[in-house]
Order: structure tokens, then sequence, then C-alpha cells
């Protein structure tokens, strides 16, 4: 497995449970979307995500040497363009439809969270199609 490879499911993994957690006590009550608590948990996760994407990719480099410090090639080149591309897509559907919490009476902060996880969905979908085409060869 590539360091790119590597780093983009240490992307997955990290992000899907730093704010998975975020947006799971949002969801189900344990923390309310709005004030200092939601503000206090958003900050934790960012941090531990953060210190976790540092801490992996830094193994990740450590055990493939040559990979981590070489440029990318031609297909790796390709295959971020590709997920980028996908990724770009993924907000920008997400971003049109912002306007529907704004209908139904939902406060700043929420739509704020609303656009927090069109920015998370699209990391997900980015490192997601970059798994995929690797492990494809495209």
């Amino acid at each position: 497995m590539s360091f790119r490879e590597k780093s983009a499911w240490i992307t997955l993994v990290t992000v899907l449970l730093c704010f998975g957690a975020y947006f799971g006590a949002i969801v189900t009550g344990r923390v309310s979307g709005e004030g200092f608590p939601a503000m206090h948990l958003l900050l934790a996760c960012v941090a531990v995500l953060v210190v976790l994407q540092i801490a992996l990719n830094a193994i990740a480099a450590a055990t493939t040497p040559r990979d981590g410090r070489a440029p990318a090639d031609e297909r790796e080149t390709l295959i971020q363009y590709r997920a980028r591309s996908l990724g770009f897509y993924v907000l920008m559907g997400f971003s049109l439809t912002l306007f529907l919490p704004v209908h139904f009476g939902h406060s700043a902060i929420q739509i704020a969270n609303f656009a927090l996880l069109g920015v998370v969905l699209t990391t997900l979908a980015v490192a997601g199609a970059e798994i995929v085409m690797f492990r494809r060869g495209v």
C-alpha cells in the first residue's frame, strides 16, 4: 500500500471518528447544537483530529520511507484530481441545499453545523474516492 493510499485511509477513519463523535453527540441530544458545550466539543474534536492526523501520517511515512518523501507520480496525481473533482460536486450540491434549514427556522449555529456537515461529507467522499481509485488501479 502506498503512502498516499495510507494517508487517504487515515483521513477517512480519523474524520469518521472525530466528527462522528461530534455529530453523534448533537443528534442524540447529549450536547445541544448551540452554546459553549457544543463549541468546546467541536474544538476538542478538531484538536484530536489534528493530533491523530499528524501522528498517524508520521507513522505511515516511517513505514514507507521511500514513498513518503517521493513526489506524487502521474497516477497518484490523476487520482487526487479526480477525487477532488468529485468532492467539489459533493460540496456544491450540499451548499445548494443549505437554504432548506433557513426555511425551516433553524438558527445560525445550526446552519453552521449543516455547513460543517457538508465539509465533513466532502472530505469523506474525497478520501473514499481516492481509496477506491487506488484499489482499482485507476
